[in-house]
């Protein structure tokens, strides 16, 4: 994974930047994510609406749609953020882990957690690194999730990551609003 920028290299787009007929784009964003507010990093995405629409309607899915319950959803986008090095979905998200895996999620420790946590974070840091997964547990995860639970999963680890290069790229800042929480060591 490439390194973050230091500074944000392209500038936020605004809703009046948008051709006539794609301001619900950004509209749709802002409703979807219960925001008054567009998120910086779907802000400088707005500088082609139509990957915004994409991009987050496949977030959208992952989010609110998915097989997987609320938990391990903000676990998943943790242990992939840190994985990666994304500060912006990292500090976007680690405060809505459960408490008692705030100092775990994105270690190994967290992998030892039984099914389906551990396994589906052990899943998420190799992917995110590269790593082989074998058969024996992928079939884990099936039994733990399901057939839809286990490609939500899948899902989910590529749509964070694709952020994650985005947001490294492109050096999206983080909003002045949101804590800045350290990678767990």
């Amino acid at each position: 994974m490439t390194s973050y920028a230091e500074t944000q290299r392209l500038e936020r787009a605004d809703r009046s930047d948008f051709p006539p007929g794609k301001a619900e784009i950004w509209d749709h964003v802002v409703e979807t994510r219960k925001l008054d507010f567009m998120p910086n990093m779907f802000a400088v995405m707005g500088k082609s609406p139509e990957a915004l629409r994409a991009v987050a309607a496949v977030g959208e899915h992952v989010r609110w749609h998915s097989a997987l319950d609320n938990d391990l959803r903000e676990m998943v986008i943790c242990t992939v953020a840190q994985a990666v090095g994304n500060i912006y979905e990292w500090d976007h998200h680690i405060h809505k882990v459960p408490e008692r895996f705030r100092n775990a999620v994105g270690t190994l420790a967290i992998e030892a957690e039984p099914a389906p946590v551990g396994p589906a974070l052990r899943l998420c840091r190799l992917l995110a690194s590269g790593e082989d997964v074998d058969d024996a547990q992928v079939a884990g995860l099936r039994e733990s999730l399901g057939d839809a639970g286990l490609v939500d999963l899948v899902v989910m680890i590529g749509y964070y990551q694709l952020l994650g290069s985005f947001c490294a790229v492109l050096g999206i800042e983080v909003e002045d609003s949101v804590a800045h929480v350290p990678f767990n060591a």
